[in-house]
């Protein structure tokens, strides 16, 4: 009877973060209130503070639960290649096609961003900097004596503001960019952080 009483209440937890984060990518946080939170996941409202005393307590779940690291690490830790070249390009595009099928991603990511300051970001690092950590240390052994003496850290940090620059300014502007902006542009994206733009010596 426990373990029923348990699945059933798993059950709930699991349409009320599902309903809350529909409403939430759609209507923004400020726009989403609990009664609509509890009407979409077929609950009572008391049901609803059952499992969570406040929005932003619902908010911080979804979060968790829906934050793109759960594709992005996976992909970023499959990346395989000989030369730090075909590393960097084939996380990239895994990175790409991890995504792909995410259109809420942005929208949670400025909410946390704009609405909230960051703030649930903290609970995240201790999960992902070791395991990208992973990915910087492969390159570090491919590398050898090309590369500089970039720390670990910063190297983690440019390689994911080069891959969130592309994948930001790719649904900003490629819609409606001409071609020379959007031809082949995680190339350039890529080229840029492993080579920089000025000419050696």
């Amino acid at each position: 009877m426990t373990n029923e009483i348990l699945s059933r209440s798993e059950r709930s937890r699991t349409e009320i973060l599902l309903a809350a984060h529909q409403l939430f990518t759609r209507q923004g946080y400020h726009g989403t209130s609990m009664r609509q939170i509890a009407r979409q996941a077929g609950v009572a409202l008391g049901g609803l503070y059952n499992h969570f005393t406040s929005k932003e307590e619902v908010f911080q779940a979804v979060f968790l639960e829906y934050h793109p690291y759960h594709e992005v690490l996976p992909a970023l830790l499959s990346a395989s290649g000989e030369t730090i070249e075909q590393l960097v390009r084939n996380a990239a595009d895994n990175l790409l096609i991890a995504l792909a099928n995410r259109p809420d991603f942005l929208n949670l990511m400025f909410i946390e961003i704009v609405e909230f300051n960051s703030i649930h970001m903290a609970q995240l690092f201790s999960t992902l900097f070791p395991q990208a950590l992973e990915v910087v240390q492969r390159i570090q052994q491919i590398g050898g004596q090309r590369l500089r003496p970039v720390p670990p850290a910063m190297l983690v940090r440019s390689f994911l503001g080069l891959f969130f620059s592309y994948y930001i300014t790719e649904k900003i502007i490629a819609p409606r960019a001409p071609t020379e902006l959007v031809e082949n542009a995680m190339d350039h994206f890529v080229d840029i952080f492993l080579h920089g733009i000025l000419f050696e010596g």
